[in-house]
């Protein structure tokens, strides 16, 4: 088995436009196809019942091709829990964390890995994944994903599959992570 190599971002770019342009085009003909038959209603609600389709399946094909084929396994050392690139202060430089959801794991060799939940993974354990990565501890971990760069994109943590070291590891209290931080 060899190792997954993420799509690049044109060639992710190209990949998301054939999956949206072929339903797409679908829809345009049989709309025009209809509409030439004076019967415009009936390919309107087959132009819209196309474009649904395929953005819903484009969206399923990019999670069966790429996210599914990203499953992999690491060992990694927690450093700490931050807020996760994208959310905003308001106009006092205050920021609101009140779900795990909300943070992002960094380890000690700078990497940066999501804890969010996901329905197609049937991840729903966020908080539990707070829970048992603690700074300073040694883990391995089952993440999906790759890191982009140009949307702020990090690997999302499915699991934990192993406790390889919690000596040093260090128990914060849910204050430290949750509440209203100062950006």
């Amino acid at each position: 088995m060899s190792a997954f190599v993420p799509p690049s971002w044109f060639m992710g770019m190209l990949i998301y436009a054939g999956y949206f342009a072929v339903p797409l085009i679908i829809g345009v003909i049989a709309w025009v196809f209809f509409a030439l038959k004076d019967k415009p209603t009936v390919g309107t609600i087959i132009f819209i019942v196309c474009l649904v389709v395929g953005f819903a399946g484009a969206h399923v094909l990019w999670w069966e091709n790429f996210e599914v084929q990203s499953v992999q396994e690491k060992i990694v050392t927690v450093q700490d829990w931050q807020a996760k690139p994208g959310l905003k202060a308001d106009e006092r430089g205050m920021m609101v964390i009140d779900s795990a959801d909300d943070l992002m794991m960094v380890t000690s060799d700078g990497e940066g890995y999501l804890n969010t939940e996901h329905f197609l993974f049937q991840k729903f354990d966020t908080r539990d994944i707070l829970n048992t990565l603690k700074p300073n501890g040694t883990y391995k971990i089952k993440f999906y994903g790759w890191r982009e760069g140009f949307n702020s994109g990090f690997p999302n943590i499915l699991s934990v599959e192993e406790i390889v070291d919690e000596s040093h590891a260090q128990n914060k209290s849910v204050g430290d992570y949750f509440g209203t931080k100062v950006v």
